[in-house]
């Protein structure tokens, strides 16, 4: 069950009383998944905005070849549903877990009463949809431009600011992705990924002796960036 403390940790919600945060408690309804299970699918009805409780979970795109795009990496604390809440619309991306996941879900009228209720959270969330459209459009300019080495170096940073935890030789990457994860992160093969993360080790900039990549040289990979 999905607690008041349980609430605060997430932004949208971190400055409420505690009262406020139960009345945020007493509408959501508490799920679980499994690792890479889907949350919801593109094209789906949206009804329902949920918040991130535990884990990890990516918003994709899956080509009708069955190819998968990851457009971002949520993790815990963030939120995801929120476009559908306003105009019914269907969902425009999927998201699948990454890790063991719960979740908190609201559904659509709960949420729109949450929100007359308390206007900062529709400040919070103009703020955090904002932060995340410079995002995209910055992944936008690297995947275009960027050679695949760049591209990889400007993941691995991004993960290690997101994921990151200190380690003797540097900074660990707690979220495992598979070389095919993060290849479907910049647009291009699980086999480029592989051998251009190997020519990171080769030359020092990571090391992957464990399951966990550890950034051993940031300023180099970040000299890798035009």
């Amino acid at each position: 069950m999905i607690d008041v403390a349980s609430i605060r940790r997430v932004p949208l919600f971190r400055d409420f009383a505690d009262d406020e945060a139960a009345a945020v408690a007493a509408t959501v309804t508490d799920r679980r998944y499994g690792k890479h299970q889907f949350i919801v699918r593109e094209g789906d009805p949206g009804d329902t905005f949920f918040i991130l409780v535990k884990g990890s979970v990516s918003v994709c795109r899956i080509a009708p070849d069955g190819r998968e795009t990851i457009l971002s990496i949520l993790k815990e604390g963030d939120f995801f549903g929120e476009m559908s809440m306003f105009d019914s619309s269907l969902r425009s991306a999927s998201i699948k877990t990454l890790t063991e996941t719960e979740v908190g879900a609201i559904r659509q009228g709960d949420f729109l009463v949450l929100l007359d209720r308390n206007p900062r959270i529709g400040r919070s969330l103009v703020i955090a949809l904002s932060e995340r459209l410079r995002a995209a459009n910055a992944l936008i300019a690297a995947t275009t431009s960027q050679d695949i080495r760049a591209r990889l170096a400007s993941l691995l940073l991004n993960l290690s600011d997101q994921f990151g935890e200190r380690v003797d030789n540097g900074t660990r990457i707690t979220l495992r992705l598979t070389n095919q994860e993060m290849a479907n992160m910049i647009g291009t093969t699980r086999e480029t990924v592989n051998r251009t993360l190997n020519r990171f080790w080769d030359d020092k900039l990571v090391d992957m002796r464990t399951a966990h990549v550890v950034i051993v040289e940031p300023d180099r990979l970040r000299a890798l960036i035009p």
